[in-house]
């Protein structure tokens, strides 16, 4: 594979710029919670996290507060790139439609307990 790092026969590193791209700070862990969002509960993962994501990672109140708008937009984004796979034949729609749900649970999980969430990244990096 051509994002396989390789010596003397093993695996070093796995490299995966596919989604690569400059961004706002904050985005970084709207993208990593966006997928803890979509576990059974998923509160004990935001709260684990955030709070290893705090010992180095510093966000101000503001960027913390637009996390969930960013959640969203990852959301939608990741619509719109399978979408495009699937246009183009990389992809089958059906790969698409088995995320829908999965999409919908973190929408709707997000619309539940923003606040919460919000409180609890206040809280661990303590703003």
């Amino acid at each position: 594979y051509d994002n396989v790092l390789v010596d003397a026969g093993k695996v070093t590193a796995v490299l995966d710029f596919e989604f690569c791209t400059y961004d706002w700070r904050p985005m970084e862990l709207a993208i990593a919670l966006s997928k803890y969002i979509s576990e059974e509960e998923p509160m004990p993962w935001v709260q684990e996290f955030v709070g290893g994501y705090a010992e180095h990672g510093e966000l101000s109140e503001a960027e913390i507060r637009a996390v969930p708008a960013l959640i969203r937009l990852r959301i939608l984004s990741n619509v719109v790139y399978f979408t495009g796979r699937a246009l183009a034949k990389e992809d089958l729609w059906d790969s698409l439609s088995n995320r829908a749900g999965a999409y919908m649970r973190r929408v709707q999980w997000l619309h539940a307990n923003e606040g919460p969430m919000v409180q609890v990244m206040l809280k661990l990096m303590k703003r």
